[in-house]
Parts: C-alpha cells; sequence; structure tokens
C-alpha cells in the first residue's frame, strides 16, 4: 500500500492510501497518522479510502488507532470515498457510527472548515 499527503488548508491534510488496508500496510498507515499529528497544532485529517479496494480486521485495527490518536491529540479524522467493500465492513462492526464518513473528500473539507 502506498500513501500520499498533502496539505489542503490552514489545519486540514488530506490521506490518500491505495491498494489493500491489510495487516501487511497497517503499520505504515500508523505511522502516517502518528507523523501527521506530531507534525504541528491540532488539525483534522481526511483518509479518502478512494483508493483502497481491500479492507480486513488489522486495517480496521489501525483505523481505530488512529481515532484514538487523533482524539488525544485534539485532532479529528474523518473518512471518505470508502468503497462499496469497506462501506460493508465499516457497516457490519458498526465503525460507520464511530467515524464521521463522506462520499468524498470535498465534501469533507467543506463540513470541516
Amino acid at each position: 500500500m502506498d500513501v500520499s499527503h498533502e496539505h489542503l488548508e490552514a489545519d486540514i491534510f488530506l490521506v490518500r492510501p491505495t491498494g489493500k488496508l491489510d495487516a501487511k500496510s497497517s503499520p505504515n498507515l500508523r505511522s502516517v497518522f502518528q507523523q501527521l499529528i506530531d507534525s504541528s497544532d491540532p488539525k483534522k485529517i481526511i483518509l479518502d479510502l478512494q483508493g483502497i479496494h481491500f479492507v480486513d480486521s488489522s486495517g480496521l485495527a489501525a483505523l481505530v488507532s488512529g481515532l484514538r490518536l487523533a482524539r488525544e491529540n485534539g485532532c479529528s479524522l474523518v473518512l471518505s470515498g470508502a468503497q462499496s467493500q469497506a462501506q460493508i465492513v465499516f457497516r457490519l462492526t458498526m465503525l460507520d457510527r464511530v467515524f464521521p464518513i463522506y462520499a468524498s473528500y470535498q465534501e469533507a473539507k467543506q463540513d470541516l472548515m
């Protein structure tokens, strides 16, 4: 899994992973969360899942870990662009009640501003 990130607005960062979010790739995503949160004052992070076609339990654990880390540091973490497999997993695990999930990162950005 590749992960890119960019600074959209004053305190809004967009993180874009691609590929599978699984046991092999989840440490990379956790590392990106840690780097962003440690880099400056409290911020808002949009995780755009448009490029993720598979999520397993390790991937879900990385997301929950990122959310916990964000909240502990006064940040917010929202999701956008979840593909059908990820949407099903979020509904089955009821994480769709834990994470704000938007159809697109643009929609999430508007709501966070």
